[in-house]
């Protein structure tokens, strides 16, 4: 039983990294090599879709309007 519950482990730590900048790969690595410690290093990474970070970066960088 407890290998199951092991195997939905890591795939919830791929499934988490493939939402995240480390990927999904990395994500399983660090599910398998750190056990539970894994899924905080993968919390801690940047999500791909921060719609906070995207809003500063669209800021930063908007069209600057001019009048003519």
């Amino acid at each position: 039983m407890f290998f199951f519950i092991w195997l939905f482990y890591i795939r919830y730590c791929a499934y988490q990294g493939s939402r995240r900048v480390i990927g999904g790969f990395n994500g399983l690595m660090y599910g398998i090599v750190f056990n539970y410690l894994g899924v905080f290093f993968i919390w801690s990474s940047r999500r791909l879709d921060d719609e906070a970070a995207s809003a500063r970066l669209e800021e930063k960088y908007k069209p600057v309007k001019t009048s003519v």
